[in-house]
């Protein structure tokens, strides 16, 4: 039953998916909109606990509070807290953030603006950075392709950096074979979000990127150490304690993330297992996932379908990720789609858009049910018998 939804969603025509993006685009252009006026009825809150912007509050705070010398308060819980309802002007909930100290230098510019102003180049300047790598995998209908993409209205929504981590990995990949040092440099921006960044050296170094992978350490290295004159030690011993009380709190016991997010972990703790089950199942799927891209990047090289099974594989082999970091799932889709099954079409159709469903349909069910949506997809573009050789992309 399973199989056949994959093929009737793989086979759409071409038209009526343009048709379906084209309507889709107004739809959620016009829900963005009622949302960003929702979030402005009290202060710069939606009365309910929610600030305009979401997550992005977290980020503008940690980068503002950096820049101004304030960085002692950003893993202080309540002193961060008690920052951010001054931004708001008004009762919001408690956020936190849960960035290494490296994101206080790569969200300084942020910082030093105004909030309004900073979400907005946030917004559009992450975006644009990711249509651009569309463009290069499906230049014809690059703008209606960049903009459809369901985890784009999910990610715009939350304030989240979806956009961004898609600009981060999907520019590393593309530069790999003409730029590998530049490449390299780019992909280790994802030491801000170790948990999906960690199979990317491994799988550098199964393709012979040799290049790359030197570019990459050494770019993390000193991302991370340029991090210690500025803001000392101390930071990060302040990020690794709060890293572990959010990981019992948000990831352990799901205090209302867990029907966003798509780990295994998750999909076994949120049926009732006890965590250190949870934990070993995850570890069992990451060590597949591992497997996986090792084993495709070590027989081909940085191909189009090794470009889209480390994407897959960086969402499915993760502790800890949410239906905003989706976004990244079209540039898998544009490297797969030339020639790919009908099945696998259709599987990266029901990934699309499961950020649409999966969170709705976890809090009616009490199951986060996203995993589902990304194994199948995952699988099936790392177990094929066949040979792989597409380039990078529609042309």
């Amino acid at each position: 039953m399973m199989a056949g939804l994959y093929d009737r969603m793989g086979a759409i025509p071409i038209m009526q998916l343009r048709r379906i993006a084209h309507i889709w685009c107004v739809v959620a252009g016009l829900l963005f909109l009622a949302y960003l006026a929702r979030q402005l009825r009290q202060g710069m809150t939606d009365g309910a606990g929610h600030p305009f912007g979401e997550d992005f509050l977290n980020f503008w705070s940690g980068a503002h509070l950096a820049v101004t010398g304030q960085a002692g308060i950003i893993y202080d819980l309540a002193a961060f807290h008690a920052f951010e309802t001054g931004i708001a002007n008004a009762p919001i909930d408690l956020y936190h953030y849960s960035y290494p100290p490296v994101m206080w230098l790569i969200s300084a510019p942020f910082g030093l603006l105004p909030y309004p102003l900073a979400w907005a180049a946030w917004q559009l300047l992450g975006w644009g950075a990711f249509a651009l790598a569309v463009r290069r995998l499906a230049p014809a209908q690059w703008l209606l392709v960049a903009l459809a993409a369901p985890a784009l209205f999910i990610n715009a929504m939350g304030g989240q950096n979806g956009c961004w981590t898609a600009a981060i990995i999907g520019w590393g990949l593309i530069l790999l074979r003409e730029r590998p040092a530049v490449a390299g440099m780019i992909l280790a921006l994802f030491v801000v979000k170790p948990q999906l960044g960690w199979l990317i050296p491994l799988a550098l170094l199964a393709g012979r990127q040799y290049r790359a992978l030197a570019a990459f350490i050494g770019m993390a290295l000193a991302l991370i150490l340029i991090t210690l004159p500025l803001f000392g030690i101390d930071a990060w011993i302040a990020y690794v304690q709060q890293g572990s009380l959010l990981k019992s709190v948000i990831l352990e016991h799901g205090d209302g993330t867990w029907h966003r997010m798509l780990s295994i972990f998750v999909l076994v703790r949120h049926g009732g297992a006890p965590i250190p089950l949870a934990y070993t199942a995850q570890a069992i799927a990451s060590l597949t996932v591992a497997l996986l891209v090792l084993r495709v990047w070590h027989r081909e090289g940085p191909t189009a379908r090794a470009k889209a099974l480390l994407v897959l594989g960086a969402l499915g082999g993760s502790l800890y990720v949410s239906d905003y970091d989706c976004v990244m799932v079209l540039l898998a889709a544009l490297w797969l789609w030339p020639q790919a099954t009908a099945q696998l079409r259709g599987r990266m159709a029901l990934l699309l858009a499961m950020p649409l469903f999966a969170a709705p349909l976890a809090l009616m069910s009490g199951v986060a049910l996203g995993a589902l949506a990304l194994w199948p997809a995952l699988l099936g573009a790392g177990l094929r018998h066949a040979p792989y050789l597409a380039d990078d992309g529609f042309r």
